[in-house]
């Protein structure tokens, strides 16, 4: 199970510095919240790896090309084959606007998949949303919240409190 704790602080430059604090002794915040941004603190805060966006979009895209060249190729070739001007049946020029468009097509779904995946937005609750406090994030408070495993919760919280919070949250994620 994974632990969120909340510190929250009276300034931008208390929460800096908190940030700051952390990420030196080896423990940095996953996040920040605060009613104005504070470019500062993004580089105290830990880093979460982005996925490639590029692979899955080129393999949806090459996916939809062939399904849709095989469609189209059955039905001019075999399935209702029409001879038109000497044309041949499997007449790739033909074939080609239609098998770019839906690789365009697949390819652009697939990246929209992978970005609702990457945002975890099928999740519609967060355990953060039942905390009156956090609500002061869009007003006057700012917030950083840490993330603990089961094993290292009492030295992550024990590290959050020597940073001089105005108060401390913990949630079960």
């Amino acid at each position: 199970m994974t632990h969120l704790l909340l510190a929250e602080f009276a300034t931008a430059e208390a929460m800096n510095r908190a940030a700051g604090e952390a990420a030196e002794k080896g423990c940095p915040a996953r996040d920040a919240l605060s009613p104005f941004p504070v470019p500062e603190v993004m580089q105290h805060l830990s880093y979460r790896k982005k996925p490639a966006m590029g692979w899955p979009m080129a393999l949806a895209g090459g996916i939809g090309a062939c399904i849709m060249w095989f469609v189209e190729w059955f039905s001019a070739s075999r399935d209702y084959p029409i001879i038109s001007g000497a044309r041949p049946l499997n007449s790739w020029e033909i074939f080609f606007i239609v098998t770019v468009e839906a690789c365009i097509l697949c390819a652009g779904v697939g990246g929209i998949i992978v970005f609702i995946l990457d945002c975890r937005f099928p999740a519609l609750h967060h355990p953060l949303f039942d905390l009156a406090a956090v609500e002061r994030a869009s007003q006057d408070r700012f917030f950083l919240i840490f993330e603990a495993r089961e094993d290292l919760r009492d030295s992550v919280a024990k590290l959050v409190n020597q940073l001089r919070p105005l108060s401390t949250t913990e949630l079960a994620e």
